[in-house]
């Protein structure tokens, strides 16, 4: 194919990509959530390296309580992109939320290996400290401390396992709010 027919077929994909996210962003408003994810399956399989499209088509099926599928999204997403944090940092989520802590510690020490936000490193201290690696995690929240200089996060991390507060809840509140969603779904 002559470079130049190559270059307007990628001109025609990206401007179809971009009108698919409108037409995501329509649906998303009316709260047609099944052909949202319909778009994003379209929009990564045209762009395999929208990672966007992975996230939010993956939120959208754990909503809909589509939980396998929401995995399969990401680790599909994520072979098609193991050179940024991104994936990484979502499938860390998914699993810390799943109460999978050992996967999500293994996703998220991959992703530290890019540069991140600080929320990837704090997410990676929680699962550490939810995998029962209490050391590990004081030794992020430390480092995330000299690293965070004004945020008051680290220090009140670093107090809260000090002084032996719980570790975060949001897991096992997630769960229960699973169960009680599939509750619900199974007496309709």
């Amino acid at each position: 194919m002559p470079a130049r027919s190559l270059e307007k077929l990628q001109e025609m994909f990206g401007l179809l990509r971009d009108r698919l996210w409108e037409v995501d962003d329509v649906f998303w408003h009316r709260g047609e959530f099944e052909r949202c994810i319909a778009v994003l399956r379209l929009i990564a399989a045209m762009d395999p390296h929208d990672t966007e499209a992975y996230s939010n088509g993956a939120w959208l099926m754990q909503n809909q309580l589509r939980d396998d599928e929401a995995e399969a999204f990401l680790v599909e997403g994520l072979k098609n992109n193991p050179d940024v944090y991104d994936i990484y940092w979502e499938l860390g989520y998914f699993y810390y939320m799943h109460e999978r802590f050992a996967e999500s510690i293994q996703n998220l020490e991959t992703a530290v290996q890019f540069e991140v936000p600080a929320f990837v490193w704090h997410l990676l201290a929680h699962a550490h400290e939810h995998a029962g690696d209490i050391g590990t995690a004081l030794s992020i929240w430390l480092r995330q401390e000299a690293d965070e200089p004004d945020s008051p996060v680290p220090g009140i991390q670093i107090e809260r396992i000090l002084s032996g507060g719980p570790a975060p809840r949001a897991p096992a509140m997630a769960r229960s709010a699973r169960e009680e969603r599939l509750r619900e779904k199974g007496a309709r």
